[in-house]
């Protein structure tokens, strides 16, 4: 059977609009949820409840709550991801080559910064190792794409450990802004993340306060945020925007 490059399941898969509508209505749910009470706190069955399916709908869907997260947050990330493209170009030194990798790890600061869910949500990804391994692939494949300073298939396993201990850090200083009372600046809490990429990757760090104020700058004036759902905080209630 022909399936243009597919394999016949994703074939099929797409082929399958209840499916596709009912999957949808589970991310949806489950993105309120998460946003609202918190990733721990919410449950399978409150996600069937709010999308009015029947058990079967989701678990033909997704394997468990932590799969549904995992795609909610790898697709947050994809698309914001893809918004920044207009403002990058092909990379051709290492200044700019660490200027396409802090894209990603600016967009987890920035999102941190603007709601303590939204950090929250970013840090229990970092937790998952099943969403954190995602989050590695997209990144490399988001810097490889950017790039012909390296081949992503050249010390594979090299690039991916490192990237592993960068993600490590990353992620528990994105949990600060969701565990402390503390105002902190996302910018300073970048740099120290983009000083532990070099520090790893032996890149130089002699550019990162201009490479840090760039990068920002341009996430804030085109308000680039890693979750497509935007944020109200009122009286301390979080909720969302947007949910049909």
């Amino acid at each position: 059977m022909k399936t243009n490059g597919r394999s016949p399941k994703a074939s099929l898969e797409k082929a399958n609009p209840k499916r596709d509508v009912s999957r949808s209505k589970i991310l949806e749910a489950a993105m309120e949820l998460f946003y609202v009470q918190g990733y721990n706190k919410t449950t399978t069955r409150q996600i069937i409840q709010k999308t009015g399916i029947l058990n079967g709908s989701l678990y033909h869907s997704f394997t468990n709550k932590e799969d549904i997260f995992k795609t909610i947050i790898i697709q947050a990330l994809k698309d914001s991801l893809e918004e920044s493209e207009k403002l990058l170009h092909k990379c051709d030194s290492i200044s700019d080559l660490i200027t396409v990798a802090a894209f990603p790890v600016a967009l987890e600061f920035y999102a941190a910064s603007l709601s303590k869910r939204a950090a929250e949500l970013l840090y229990q990804a970092h937790q998952s190792w099943t969403v954190l391994d995602s989050f590695i692939n997209v990144y490399i494949e988001w810097v490889s794409s950017h790039t012909t300073l390296f081949d992503p298939n050249e010390h594979k396993r090299e690039f991916y450990v490192n990237t592993l201990a960068v993600m490590g850090s990353i992620g528990n200083l994105v949990g600060e802004f969701c565990n402390t009372d503390q105002k902190l600046n996302y910018r300073d809490s970048f740099k120290i993340g983009m000083e532990i990429f070099c520090a790893v990757f032996k890149y130089p760090t002699f550019t990162i306060d201009s490479i840090v104020e760039n990068v920002c700058n341009m996430v804030e004036s085109n308000n680039i945020q890693i979750f497509d759902k935007k944020l109200q905080i009122d009286n301390d209630k979080l909720t969302v925007e947007n949910i049909s």
